[in-house]
């Protein structure tokens, strides 16, 4: 509600329900408020700390609890599965520092980052390691266990990191006897990762000022990495003219695109109206929100490309968006996991090749690892961010005295939740 204040609720949704129920509003659980106006960043332990301390005892012996429907009590037992949230949260809950050259958390030592010195920023590249051996000579190692790199590091923020450190603390959650044992503590955002995905895209395709991965600055870093002398700048009297690059369109192509956009129709509830965030006139999309960007990019991109680029960048863009498809599906076929894997590693070894270097961000070469975690924990959507997010607008709109936020949302929550509790005793004793 103000980019002065920030408050941040830590919310808990029960796995053992079924899975059309667990991300429901009635069943996530608001169990701490960490009261603003800063975030709390690396010192998040310290507001976790209660929290953890709860769960432990939930883990250990466990907490008598009355079954109304057995009407008997029973011993409740209980442990945290993993973490949902956005990336720079992840640093902040891992103490990985998820900025600079090795800012995959999944990679660690092993990411491949490259400066760019005219564009001066890290960008993540080389992904023809991840390639099995009959497609190229070289593989990943496997990743050992995290927990054998950061047991010796000081619980709790630190003052001052080595330098060359990529471990800034040890993270409160190692507390839990059993954190050491998962294979994956803290997952990935793939919403954000495709939203970010899509703009960075949508960016390029369209040309549009400040989004756009190109660029003279990027021209002069081809020439110096891949010695790309036909795309660089040429100076032409006060102007700097850029040649043309398989991924750069027209503008009639631009046209098309954002005219076939604007001209999907699609069911009630499918999406938001599409055609609202396209402006024909300067040709770009505007206000897109993150199931906006979901829904363009594993289904309305790949059919307004249709005719437009030539067909090898297009089939590789084709084949990006058809893998954020697969991974959103409800049922999942195990055995085709280790395909839709060896694909997106494909991909991205050809997107490589057409696009400019500086589009190849942290949240490009995440995309890389999100096939490992369906294997670990199971479907994307369960695994959403969109329920939360949703949530938080539920508990935003709590909010009547603006000087005191969190009282508010904590008065609104609780009134939400007593009304609740009535009403299912009453329904209960009829």
């Amino acid at each position: 509600m103000s980019s002065r204040h920030s408050t941040w609720p830590v919310l808990l949704c029960i796995y053992n329900l079924p899975q059309w129920l667990c991300m429901k509003r009635k069943y996530i659980m608001m169990s701490l408020l960490i009261q603003g106006p800063r975030q709390p960043g690396n010192n998040i332990d310290v507001y976790l700390s209660p929290l953890i301390d709860d769960v432990r005892t939930l883990w250990d012996s466990g907490v008598k609890v009355y079954d109304a429907y057995k009407k008997e009590h029973f011993q409740l037992r209980a442990m945290i599965f993993y973490t949902i949230n956005d990336f720079p949260a992840y640093g902040n809950l891992s103490g990985y520092k998820v900025k600079g050259k090795k800012a995959c958390p999944v990679c660690e030592n092993e990411t491949s980052s490259i400066y760019l010195k005219n564009c001066k920023k890290l960008v993540y590249m080389d992904h023809r390691r991840f390639l099995p051996r009959e497609v190229e000579h070289r593989t990943m190692q496997t990743r050992s266990n995290p927990y054998l790199r950061v047991k010796n590091t000081v619980l709790g923020k630190r003052s001052r990191d080595k330098k060359g450190a990529i471990w800034k603390k040890k993270s409160i959650f190692w507390d839990l006897p059993y954190w050491k044992d998962l294979k994956v503590g803290h997952c990935l955002d793939v919403m954000h990762i495709e939203k970010n995905v899509c703009d960075s895209l949508l960016g390029l395709l369209l040309n549009i000022q400040g989004k756009t991965k190109d660029g003279e600055k990027v021209r002069k870093d081809m020439v110096l990495l891949y010695k790309r002398r036909n795309l660089a700048p040429q100076q032409i009297g006060d102007r700097v003219l850029l040649p043309l690059a398989c991924y750069n369109t027209t503008l009639e192509e631009r046209r098309q695109f954002c005219q076939c956009l604007h001209d999907i129709k699609v069911p009630s509830t499918y999406s938001s109206n599409i055609k609202r965030l396209v402006s024909l006139k300067d040709r770009k999309l505007l206000g897109m929100k993150s199931h906006d960007c979901h829904v363009l990019m594993a289904h309305m991109i790949p059919i307004a490309i249709r005719g437009l680029l030539p067909d090898d960048v297009r089939n590789t863009i084709t084949k990006l968006c058809l893998f954020f498809n697969n991974i959103h599906s409800k049922v999942i076929d195990v055995e085709q996991l280790d395909k839709w894997e060896k694909d997106i590693y494909v991909t991205l070894c050809e997107l490589e090749m057409y696009f400019p270097p500086s589009f190849f961000d942290i949240m490009v070469h995440l995309i890389a690892h999100i096939v490992q975690e369906i294997k670990a924990c199971g479907p994307v959507y369960l695994r959403y961010m969109y329920p939360f997010e949703r949530y938080m607008g539920v508990l935003k709109g709590h909010v009547r005295n603006r000087n005191r936020p969190e009282g508010s949302i904590i008065e609104g929550y609780t009134s939400e939740e007593v009304i609740e509790f009535c009403k299912g005793n009453v329904i209960l004793n009829i």
